[in-house]
């Protein structure tokens, strides 16, 4: 099986180590391939995605580092692209225009209509808790459909090739503290999203990023990823990795949710293609 991993964060973003750092542990590590994908520059000020003047640095390091490495790994190029409605998404034409191989779209952030801002919906429990108390007038079910339709809306736009993390918006729900998983309502944004990602042919990524030992942490919860399965979504394995060393966070155990939830095969980008191979 190759072993490949399309989203990682350097230092260029909100990651840490170069690009390089992360090329000598994939081959360390035997990965066959492996992608860049930074977080693309926001049209507003933040301390998380590449800034806009260095997207071209960025770009061309990892241009470099292909040939230079080109006889013992293949590299590939792309961006984490949030979607935020009506502003900014991986069908904006500043995006399509960039010389990559592939993206990833994602949301992140949601509107807060009493602040004019957009606030974290995975990073800080202050900033979801806010947007919760104002802008959805403390309905949690509100913000999480309202998650859920960003997600579907990205879908719909396109221009992109996997989904990041699906169900990110339950990275501070320990506990349930804000919604339970277990309620039909929230499955039925979970069926309608993965139905909206089928009908436009994007892939699903199974990331690690968040399992720190807990299986039932990884994206999305395993739950999803059999409905996943029964839609024929085809998934990639991804880390998320922020730092080099874990460029090949619980692969092992991802293989095996996968393979428990139905899954034989899983996707790879070589060359210009993207390719199916089995993981039994």
């Amino acid at each position: 099986m190759f072993i490949t991993n399309y989203h990682t964060h350097s230092y260029f973003c909100d990651g840490t180590g170069s690009l390089e750092d992360y090329v000598k542990s994939a081959i360390s590590n035997g990965f066959n391939i492996l992608g860049f994908s930074g977080h693309a520059p926001l049209p507003f000020e933040n301390d998380w995605t590449i800034p806009d003047n260095k997207l071209n640095l960025y770009l061309k390091e990892i241009k470099e580092l292909k040939e230079f490495y080109r006889n013992r790994i293949e590299i590939k190029s792309g961006l984490e692209i949030d979607f935020v409605d009506q502003l900014t998404g991986p069908s904006s034409e500043y995006f399509r225009n960039l010389d990559i191989d592939y993206s990833i779209g994602s949301v992140h952030l949601l509107y807060n209509s009493d602040t004019d801002e957009y606030l974290g919906i995975d990073y800080k429990k202050s900033e979801i808790e806010q947007l919760i108390n104002e802008t959805f007038k403390g309905d949690t079910k509100l913000l999480v459909k309202g998650y859920y339709r960003a997600v579907r809306l990205m879908s719909q736009q396109g221009e992109f090739d996997i989904v990041g993390h699906l169900d990110v918006i339950k990275k501070n729900n320990t506990e349930s503290i804000y919604f339970d998983e277990k309620e039909d309502w929230y499955k039925r944004e979970i069926e309608m999203t993965l139905d909206c990602i089928k009908s436009n042919g994007q892939f699903m990524e199974i990331n690690t990023g968040y399992i720190l030992k807990d299986p039932s942490r990884i994206y999305p919860s395993p739950w999803i990823i059999k409905i996943a399965r029964e839609f024929s979504i085809p998934i990639v394995l991804n880390s998320d990795a922020h730092r080099p060393q874990r460029i090949d966070n619980y692969f092992t155990e991802a293989v095996k949710i996968a393979q428990k939830c139905g899954y034989t095969s899983k996707m790879f980008l070589t060359g210009e293609e993207w390719k199916e191979e089995s993981i039994i």
